[in-house]
């Protein structure tokens, strides 16, 4: 169902483009059966919803220089991402959470560039990991 949109204007546009995102990443795979470019959909949608999360925990003078820093290679990292979210004060992740970036790092950096289809299986996983993270995310906003 909709979820509650951060207060701030600046986490709200990657919010939604988290929540889009990860909407074309389920159709891609259960409508049209593609599962690679819904694995790279589902890694961006959980990108964008850790620089929400990141967003709605600052205060607001603090964005700009957030925002800037996420034009880098670097934001597409989530190790990165993780690491300034706890630098922001971001509690730690429960060990499920923990657990779902495990899955989403590993694959969503392997896949990027690789040919072919990914199997279903894969797919499949990589989704369920990366709502998990979405909706934990979305609580914390």
């Amino acid at each position: 169902g909709p979820m509650a949109l951060p207060k701030s204007r600046e986490a709200q546009i990657f919010y939604r483009a988290a929540i889009q995102r990860f909407d074309d990443a389920r159709f891609l795979l259960e409508v049209g059966g593609r599962t690679t470019p819904a694995v790279y959909l589902a890694s961006y949608s959980v990108e964008c919803m850790l620089k929400a999360l990141i967003l709605s925990t600052l205060p607001g003078k603090n964005r700009a220089r957030i925002l800037e820093s996420f034009k880098g290679s670097k934001a597409h990292d989530f190790r990165w991402l993780r690491d300034t979210y706890f630098k922001k004060g971001g509690p730690s992740f429960p060990r499920e959470i923990a657990h779902c970036f495990i899955i989403v790092g590993t694959w969503s950096t392997a896949l990027r560039y690789e040919p072919g289809m990914t199997r279903r299986t894969i797919a499949v996983a990589f989704l369920e990991a990366a709502e998990k993270i979405i909706r934990w995310a979305d609580e914390r906003m």
